[in-house]
């Protein structure tokens, strides 16, 4: 998607075009996914945090000045949500090892289930390597060979120029052996986001644009 078109379909988002939102959605999905599991490191909360992202950047695109600042704009939203989820998680888990709440003992487990937790553990020895990567290198590296992305749509993303993205991803990939990197993104396709993410995502926005409506016609 060249840039005049993504400024077209942000100007039209501002408006209330949700199948403009849609396509914007679809576009940034896996990038906003990323940003909340590099916080998170749950792959469910981070799904939550990406989807509950572009529902709050809806409600927020008047907010915008310029289109052109969108995809920054959208990541510090991501991450600003990421970071007050993971300082509700944290309490949450403080209240469990006080004795406030009780996890249920885990059963016996199935096949599928002993399948699961060796495939967890697998993807935990990728990321434990990843993330041995400064944040200054890491991000680079899984933007653009987990998630495919260009290094121009990637350094717009990030905030820095394109020279600049290409040498984090050449000394990142200086310390990453081969080998690991292709371990790395055959595990991160688990951890795609499930392919009705923009419909959720767009119904979201509906509800919040059907309550402003109603809430501005009751004034």
């Amino acid at each position: 998607m060249r840039r005049e078109e993504e400024t077209g379909l942000v100007r039209k988002a501002k408006g209330g075009d949700t199948a403009a939102f849609a396509e914007i959605i679809r576009r940034y999905q896996n990038l906003v996914y990323a940003t909340a599991f590099r916080i998170l490191r749950d792959t469910a909360l981070a799904e939550d945090v990406a989807q509950e992202a572009f529902v709050t950047a809806f409600q927020s695109l008047r907010d915008l000045r310029t289109e052109s600042s969108f995809p920054p704009w959208l990541r510090k939203i991501a991450r600003n949500l990421a970071l007050v989820s993971l300082r509700e998680q944290r309490r949450f888990g403080a209240l469990e090892e006080a004795g406030t709440l009780v996890s249920p003992p885990a059963g016996a487990g199935t096949e599928v289930e002993r399948e699961r937790r060796e495939a967890d553990a697998f993807g935990e020895e990728v990321r434990r390597v990843v993330s041995s990567l400064s944040d200054t290198l890491r991000f680079p590296v899984m933007l653009c060979h987990i998630d495919d992305l260009s290094t121009r749509d990637a350094a717009r993303f990030l905030g820095i120029t394109e020279g600049a993205l290409r040498k984090r991803l050449h000394d990142g990939k200086k310390k990453l052996q081969e080998r690991i990197v292709r371990m790395a993104e055959k595990s991160f396709q688990v951890y795609r986001l499930p392919p009705d993410f923009a419909r959720r995502c767009i119904c979201g926005c509906r509800r919040s644009k059907t309550a402003k409506k109603g809430t501005d016609e009751r004034r």
